[in-house]
């Protein structure tokens, strides 16, 4: 348990990097850097990064993330999987998901994109690829059960 409560204080130091400066240890913090360079898939803790460490996969994320926002870059960029597969469960146990096919559509296209491609916000954690399994599967996505 002690070992658990560790990581979780490390990748919670490691996500408000920004505001710690000189304080952060950014070894432990770019254990946390995401395949698209960032860290924790947030702009401002991927600058902070930037900043203190120079490192290029960072400064390629930042890039990309201006390029598609220009100046109004969004505090999370890409878009959580889980919020959004949450948010098409919720609205299938309320009952109202008819009224929502084609956004319910496009969540399901990107996260079958994203277990194809192996990305590590679907299988990071067991509830967010048990979600996306279930919904997957629900909605008649040929997908494996062995990479979970």
């Amino acid at each position: 348990i002690r070992e658990s409560h560790s990581k979780k204080s490390e990748a919670f130091l490691a996500y408000v990097s920004e505001g710690l400066l000189k304080l952060q240890n950014w070894d432990m913090a770019m254990k946390f850097q995401r395949k698209n360079g960032s860290l924790f898939n947030s702009p401002s803790a991927t600058a902070a990064a930037a900043i203190n460490v120079r490192n290029p996969s960072c400064l390629n994320y930042l890039y990309s993330v201006i390029d598609k926002f220009g100046p109004a870059v969004p505090a999370v960029y890409p878009l959580d999987i889980y919020a959004r597969l949450c948010l098409v469960d919720n609205l299938e146990k309320m009952g109202i998901s008819q009224y929502f096919t084609n956004e319910i559509q496009c969540v399901l296209d990107d996260t079958y994109r994203c277990w194809l491609q192996g990305e590590e916000d679907i299988f990071a954690e067991t509830s967010h690829c048990a979600l996306a399994f279930r919904l997957l599967r629900k909605h008649g996505y040929d997908i494996s059960s062995g990479n979970c």
